[in-house]
């Protein structure tokens, strides 16, 4: 095949044709190669549906109840695509409002899209969530792989064929460091460059109980707000918004636990 090529360009190259497109096809189908095969290396996972029942994410076989998660994955996609953004941080004024349940509910209704390649990364090190959410145990933690301890490839895990995961299974004692550390970056900036994600989603710590998130904002995109509904005040979403506005670009408040429309207690509101 490669000598195959060579003539064809050596073809071209006699009849005075520019042979640039041809290497450049050549050099992307590489590209796409490695990128299948570095995903195929992610050790998969089966979701028990009980499971993600129980803990509200109903996004993953779409349908009515996933239509609010839809709409909202959709609307941050418009939006992100205008820019040319990737790098998404959702965060909330404080605990309890649902954030992780936002991105993992995000993660599950952009795996529907077969053409779009995902990547969820919990930075929330305070807390195991998302662990605990998926019955994820004994694959250390993203911080893990920030200090060196295991590769990315070896503790994420992979939702069908376009979602990757990447949790943490112990609390770190200093996440506001491992946030701020240029390590941190590098390692962002490599996963990025090997894995070729369309969309980076970082589950972010709440704002207003540490500077855990502000250590990390300015390595995104954009940032996403999620709000509680008879939790959240007006004003500590304004005090949020601005934090993520001196930091990134603010992408929008979601706002989560309401009691109203469908009545299954899942509904989002964006804006």
């Amino acid at each position: 095949m490669e000598r195959l090529q060579a003539a064809l360009e050596k073809a071209r190259t006699a009849r005075g044709e520019d042979t640039r497109p041809v290497q450049a096809k050549a050099k992307r189908a590489t590209s796409r190669g490695a990128v299948h095969e570095a995903w195929e290396a992610i050790e998969p996972i089966t979701l028990d549906p009980r499971r993600m029942r129980r803990n509200r994410i109903v996004a993953l076989s779409g349908g009515r109840e996933a239509s609010p998660v839809d709409l909202l994955r959709t609307k941050m996609l418009q939006q992100m695509r205008q820019n040319n953004w990737r790098r998404v941080a959702v965060t909330s004024p404080g605990a309890g409002c649902g954030k992780t349940t936002v991105c993992l509910n995000l993660a599950a209704s952009l795996s529907r899209q077969p053409e779009m390649k995902t990547v969820l990364v919990d930075l929330d090190m305070r807390r195991l969530a998302l662990a605990d959410i998926l019955g994820i145990r004994g694959r250390g933690s993203f911080w893990d792989v920030v200090e060196g301890r295991v590769s990315f490839a070896e503790q994420a895990v992979r939702i069908g064929q376009n979602v990757l995961i990447s949790v943490n299974t112990q609390k770190a004692t200093n996440p506001s460091e491992i946030l701020s550390n240029s390590a941190t970056a590098r390692l962002i900036d490599e996963i990025e460059a090997i894995y070729r994600p369309d969309i980076l989603i970082f589950d972010m710590p709440p704002m207003l109980m540490t500077d855990d998130s502000l250590a990390f904002l300015d390595k995104v995109d954009c940032g996403l707000l999620v709000a509680a509904a008879e939790k959240t005040s007006v004003s500590q979403v304004d005090v949020c918004e601005r934090d993520l506005a001196a930091q990134t670009n603010f992408l929008g408040v979601t706002l989560n636990q309401c009691r109203y429309s469908s009545g299954t207690g899942y509904d989002y509101s964006y804006h």
